[in-house]
């Protein structure tokens, strides 16, 4: 059992999260998939859903996206497969939590990781 994580951002910004995460677990991430969309460009929702369903093998997809109300974060909500979750806000702990607890359920998953990402955002004293 494996849910299937992809970021779903804007340019240049699921790459870097990879790349950093990468780096920080030491590991290539083998099966973390990034799709980048323009915001000033629609992304064509059939092609999109097609692609986010392809990777899907059974145990869900796990969509991180990287701000609320963006046009990824909604081309993500509006191509969403049958089994999936999509939570915004991405910050690296999401990530590397998502990575570290892929092997979970979905739902624990999804559970885990908007968790993790809300702990992970401290106010300096």
């Amino acid at each position: 059992m494996t849910v299937a994580i992809v970021l779903v951002t804007h340019p240049g910004i699921g790459t870097a999260f990879r790349q950093q995460a990468a780096a920080i677990l030491a590991s290539d991430l083998p099966g973390l998939t990034v799709v980048e969309l323009d915001s000033g460009k629609s992304a064509a929702t059939g092609t999109l859903r097609s692609q986010l369903a392809a990777l899907d093998q059974g145990d869900g997809v796990l969509m991180l996206s990287d701000l609320p109300g963006a046009t990824p974060c909604n081309q993500a909500c509006k191509a969403a497969p049958p089994h999936s979750a999509l939570l915004s806000g991405l910050n690296l702990p999401m990530l590397i939590r998502a990575w570290n607890y892929r092997h979970r359920t979905l739902e624990e998953l999804t559970e885990l990781v908007a968790e993790g990402g809300r702990a992970a955002i401290l106010e300096p004293r």
